[in-house]
């Protein structure tokens, strides 16, 4: 399907598209940006390939589509540019560290979904893709609600997960939360499923920050979140993207869950550059 100069190639299931026809670090027009937006919202997650972007020019793209925010972890900000994000593990003479940047990442979850206003979009490139694992997979979490069953979706109906950047730290095995990052990102309740204000469809939310369901016993909470888990990482509602050089991955966190592969980081190079869009308060 062609809109405009841009040509959308569809995953078989519909969740994934491909965009060709554009060059993400020129000025482009309100119109194809426009046709871009209609594309993620439907297909919920767009792969561009043979994109040349700097940090520079990541930003500009990114900044079309709403303002930015940088991340809690300021450590991993860029100075010049302190709304864009970079973490990997190659050290400064060019070699793996053997250590993972981000183990966060190894984990199903969406972006900032501990904040009071989740992510709206995420936009990421690699500028160094492991050879052998790192890829990013998705999760439809729009067809995963739509194919629970009937009584799990109405036992879900009206339920909040607390969303916890102290705890999520904790899950992953990541360093501890610091004082100042507690203190920006008080745990927050969202509902476990919300509805999409542009798709007026719901989704599950859920992923690795949040800690539990209000109002549950924490066993029972954390397993429904286990399970849920479960259920929406099934391969038949995910997209698993090899990474090339120069791909550009651009997402709504409303309605994904992604995770990361692992690789081996003593031996692979991975760096990954993010830029996210202010997002919502999810109802």
């Amino acid at each position: 399907m062609a809109d405009g100069s841009i040509e959308i190639t569809a995953q078989a299931n519909d969740f994934g598209a491909e965009i060709a026809g554009v060059d993400l670090a020129d000025d482009i027009h309100d119109d194809v940006l426009a046709a871009l937006r209609t594309a993620v919202i439907r297909h919920k997650v767009l792969i561009f390939h043979d994109q040349h972007l700097d940090d520079a020019s990541h930003f500009a793209f990114a900044e079309r589509f709403g303002p930015l925010e940088g991340h809690i972890n300021r450590s991993t900000r860029i100075d010049a540019l302190p709304k864009l994000q970079a973490f990997g593990n190659v050290g400064e003479d060019g070699q793996p560290t053997g250590v993972h940047p981000e183990k966060g990442t190894l984990v199903w979850h969406t972006d900032k979904s501990y904040i009071a206003t989740p992510s709206l979009f995420t936009i990421l490139r690699s500028p160094s893709v492991a050879r052998d694992g790192g890829h990013t997979v998705f999760a439809d979490m729009t067809r995963a609600y739509e194919e629970l069953e009937p009584a799990q979706a109405v036992r879900l109906d009206g339920l909040r997960a607390v969303h916890d950047w102290k705890r999520s730290r904790e899950k992953s095995d990541e360093r501890p939360a610091t004082a100042d990052e507690i203190a920006n990102a008080p745990p927050v309740d969202h509902p476990l499923v919300r509805t999409h204000p542009e798709r007026n469809d719901r989704a599950i939310y859920i992923g690795n920050h949040a800690s539990h369901i209000l109002d549950l016993e924490l066993a029972e909470g954390e397993a429904l979140l286990a399970e849920l888990e479960r259920h929406a990482t099934q391969d038949k509602f995910l997209y698993r993207h090899r990474w090339r050089e120069n791909d550009v991955l651009m997402w709504d966190n409303r309605c994904t869950m992604h995770c990361v592969t692992d690789y081996d980081a003593a031996v692979e190079r991975r760096v990954v550059h993010r830029a996210v869009v202010q997002g919502d308060r999810p109802y």
